[in-house]
């Protein structure tokens, strides 16, 4: 039976997958108390990513970035290209792992080994791919509307907090110009927006496929505005060194909330609403690397792939590196530059490009062959 999704879950899937783990970092620090400016700038060209990402997909309707890279650049090159996508998906996957588990030793069991913490995450997450795409996008479907009610209840109390929010922090802006903060702010259309590469290998299962377009780019809109606010308050209450030095600085800065006098330090309820979100990222990816798996061995049924994938994005999330600073430095850094940059930009802007000189070549062909005629 064929998977079906709703435009409304494609857009629950995308929010929730962006904002995973993007909420936990202060993005682009170099850009110091421009960073909200920098977030916003690139929502342009995340959406100019959007469109190149839709139109491939158009091309091919009934198929997916596994599936039609062959098509486009030949058997051999086109599946090793396959393949490439495949690993970067179970190799972010494991980098999410990582992230979410480090949080939670760091906030809620400082005493519990890595492994045990990373286990039970990706228990979870092979759970929820077995069960299938439709069950987790129900689920994020339901989760959006508390996303929502957390990010502005969350200005809500930190506002009401006496001494929390210090604009001045804000100031000044643009020190360095507008072509610094563009020149410095280029990873973002990497991470967070440029990983919903992953999406094309959904579209194809959108009942409303007509407006799979537009959802990608009002998600992508969305997103870029909430991190935008994520980003004004880790500057607004920690200031930008306290920010860019904090190894999670959302958490850092929810945790100086009060509510009235009896609540405050809600650090369970903050990180619970986080690692969901990390668990919506971890199972869409690791579905993408089996759904990916299932197409080139022609496999009926992906389920089966959950506990093997599962396995492997464990033992590579504690491989990938030997503390969370350098966890940080390779994915902030290295990933950004030497893999996101190749497969989420490069390779897609060939891909269709590529596609336009291929049907350039055969119209001109046609039309030859009809004057012979």
């Amino acid at each position: 039976m064929k998977i079906k999704i709703s435009a409304y879950q494609l857009f629950s899937n995308i929010i929730l997958f962006e904002y995973g783990t993007a909420s936990l970092f202060y993005l682009v620090p170099k850009t110091k108390q421009d960073a909200w400016i920098a977030m916003l700038i690139y929502i342009f060209p995340a959406i100019i990513l959007q469109i190149i990402y839709t139109t491939l997909w158009n091309k091919y309707p009934n198929d997916n970035i596994i599936t039609f890279m062959p098509k486009i650049f030949g058997k051999f090159i086109g599946y090793m290209l396959s393949v490439l996508y495949i690993v970067y998906f179970t190799y972010i996957a494991s980098r999410v792992v990582r992230d979410f588990s480090e949080l939670m030793r760091v906030a809620i069991m400082p005493k519990m080994p890595l492994l045990v913490i990373s286990l039970m995450v990706v228990i979870l997450n092979i759970y929820s791919t077995f069960t299938g795409l439709e069950n987790i996008s129900r689920f994020s479907q339901a989760f959006l509307p508390f996303l929502f009610i957390f990010i502005i209840m969350s200005w809500l109390f930190i506002s009401t907090t006496p001494g929390a929010l210090k604009l001045n922090n804000l100031k000044p802006m643009l020190e360095k110009g507008i072509i610094f903060v563009i020149e410095e702010g280029w990873p973002l259309i990497t991470f967070p927006f440029g990983e919903s590469i992953l999406f094309t290998m959904l579209y194809s299962s959108v009942v409303e496929n007509t407006k799979v377009r537009k959802v990608m780019i009002l998600a992508t809109i969305t997103t870029g505005i909430i991190l935008t606010l994520n980003n004004l308050l880790f500057i607004s209450v920690l200031g930008v060194e306290f920010a860019s030095t904090s190894l999670f600085p959302l958490l850092q800065t929810l945790r100086i909330m009060k509510i009235g006098e009896a609540f405050d330090r809600l650090d369970v309820f903050v990180i619970l609403v986080l690692i969901i979100g990390g668990f919506f990222k971890v199972s869409l990816f690791m579905y993408g690397a089996m759904q990916g798996v299932a197409q080139l061995a022609n496999l009926k049924d992906t389920k089966y792939l959950a506990i093997p994938f599962g396995i492997i994005i464990l033992i590579a999330s504690q491989l990938i590196a030997k503390n969370y600073p350098q966890h940080i430095k390779i994915g902030l850094d290295y990933t950004v530059k030497y893999i996101h940059v190749p497969l989420i930009i490069i390779v897609p802007l060939m891909a269709l490009l590529i596609y336009y000189i291929k049907a350039f070549f055969k119209r001109t062909m046609e039309r030859s062959d009809q004057k012979k005629e």
